[in-house]
């Protein structure tokens, strides 16, 4: 049996999905402030994504360069639609489960990651290999996820 001791490697990724598809993942290497969010992830990835699509809305969390003025600005300048993300409420958010079905896979690979790059090439692999189906699931389970966080008087919804 073999123990992975040290620290396990960390990589900071990013990555979007739609109803009938998804987009490729950024890796990001050190620490994504608002400009790098902008030319690294905006502008070379969602905005063709975008683009691709009859119509959409793009839903951000509120991490803290997602929000900025200048990021902000970027969504007006590019007349992209932004549906509010919900403020304290990451189980609202189809992505979150995304990240949560891509972590269940990383798991199962024994053995674990031991750097960056081998993480890196399993969360991409992971990320690819969760079905479109299974992604139109979470978005479909919405409305029922926003119903239940109601009648939870707001609490967590338990999805």
């Amino acid at each position: 049996m073999h123990h992975h001791t040290g620290p396990a490697p960390d990589i900071m990724v990013w990555g979007g999905i739609g109803y009938h598809s998804r987009t490729p993942i950024v890796r990001i290497a050190g620490t994504l402030n608002s400009q790098r969010y902008i030319s690294e992830v905006l502008k070379p990835v969602v905005l063709p994504y975008l683009q691709g699509l009859a119509t959409a809305i793009f839903q951000k969390d509120n991490a803290r360069p997602h929000v900025a003025r200048i990021v902000q600005r970027f969504f007006v300048n590019h007349q992209i639609e932004l549906l509010p993300g919900p403020a304290r409420s990451p189980d609202l958010l189809p992505i979150e489960n995304m990240w949560s079905m891509v972590a269940e896979r990383l798991i199962q690979i024994t053995p674990p990651a031991v750097t960056p790059d081998q993480l890196w090439q399993r969360v991409e692999a992971s990320w690819f290999a969760v079905t479109q189906e299974h992604i139109q699931s979470l978005f479909e389970s919405m409305p029922r996820r926003v119903v239940a966080r109601i009648s939870n008087n707001g609490g967590y919804s338990g999805y």
